[in-house]
């Protein structure tokens, strides 16, 4: 008995394979009636009707000619399919170009992304896409190198300031001990931009672990690890990223203060009235504030809220999770975007709400060129 089920099983799998190898190509693909029911026309017109342009455009393309629905499907890509490719396309371009104008690179960069999935040579907005980022690469490391710049050069100046004036003996205890303490704070400085010098290179951000590397040769200008490190930091710095001459002379723009309204007292029973309510974020606010003001309890308060606002904006993301794959997309968007509020550094929630105002945004265009 188990002979003659281990014979059926091992025919069957003989039967699959020899299926699968009469559904092969001479290139490879899979092709044939085999898999026919995933390059329809049904299914083509599903994807377009879900804003899958694309997708849409390569299930038609991957059809067969002898197909009952070839030319249903042929018509679909000639009347639906390529004009939304198209107007899509020139949408995200107009919307790079314009943000590019503006020296929104990272804006332009996410546009000529987009466009580049719809068009039929993405190798030229993918070019786009590398210039677009160099150049936000290029400004994020000079206003970082500015600043640091500025920064480390005031901490050099305090470290020379606890130096005992005429009418105070040379060897004078509060002195020395003022001049210890910062100088202590500049090691910690320095030993922290070499660590996150050593970490942003890892992550492949040459421009910013430069900046850092910078910082720690000025607090330390002898240390040969440090040296050493900048000589990695430089070979691997890209092609075209320029580091900028420290200037002469540095103008520092004066910002005008706005005269901020007096910070109301805050109770703990205010912070757990909000925190009853629901309204995590303003909980949040009143739970720092509170904080601020040396409220009792106040760190134990804030973790409270923290892990209410955590739970909050997981209810929140499944909701929209939920709303998504029912296709309700608006709904899915403004529950993610409420999610996103409240955990902002959860990349999964960001993500996920990218991709969903993407999509909202072809959605919208698809149907306003239908009408």
């Amino acid at each position: 008995m188990r002979l003659d089920s281990l014979n059926i099983r091992w025919l069957f799998i003989a039967v699959f394979c020899l299926f699968l190898s009469s559904c092969v190509t001479g290139s490879g693909s899979v092709k044939g009636s085999a898999l026919s029911f995933l390059n329809s026309y049904s299914m083509a017109l599903q994807d377009y009707n879900a804003g899958k342009v694309m997708e849409a455009r390569a299930r038609v393309l991957a059809m067969d000619a002898d197909r009952d629905d070839y030319k249903q499907a042929q018509t679909l890509l000639k009347k639906k399919i390529n004009p939304a490719r198209i107007r899509l396309l020139r949408h995200y371009k107009a919307k790079g170009k314009k943000a590019e104008k503006e020296h929104a690179w990272s804006k332009a960069m996410v546009f000529y992304q987009q466009a580049a999935e719809f068009s039929a040579k993405p190798s030229i907005f993918l070019a786009y896409v590398s210039n677009m980022e160099l150049k936000m690469r290029q400004e994020r490391m000079d206003v970082l190198l500015k600043q640091r710049r500025l920064e480390d050069n005031a901490w050099i100046r305090w470290s020379r300031a606890y130096e005992p004036p005429r009418g105070v003996k040379p060897s004078d205890s509060a002195f020395s001990r003022m001049r210890a303490s910062i100088e202590s704070d500049i090691e910690d400085r320095a030993a922290r931009s070499y660590r996150d010098a050593r970490r942003y290179l890892n992550k492949d951000m040459a421009g910013v672990a430069y900046v850092e590397a910078e910082s720690y040769l000025r607090l330390m200008p002898v240390s040969e690890k440090g040296q050493r490190l900048m000589v990695d930091i430089r070979e691997a710095m890209p092609k075209g990223l320029v580091i900028r001459a420290l200037g002469k002379k540095t103008v520092v723009k004066k910002v005008r203060k706005k005269s901020s309204a007096k910070e109301q007292s805050v109770h703990k029973s205010d912070v757990v009235k909000l925190m009853k309510q629901a309204k995590w974020l303003q909980a949040k606010d009143a739970a720092l504030l509170y904080r601020r003001h040396d409220g009792k309890g106040a760190n134990e308060l804030l973790k409270a809220v923290d892990v209410g606002l955590k739970k909050a904006a997981s209810v929140l993301f499944t909701q929209g999770s939920s709303a998504f794959r029912r296709e309700h997309i608006d709904a899915a968007v403004k529950l993610w975007d409420k999610a996103v509020a409240m955990q902002p550094e959860n990349s999964e929630y960001v993500d996920a709400l990218r991709r969903a105002v993407q999509l909202q945004e072809r959605l919208h265009l698809l149907r306003s060129d239908s009408e």
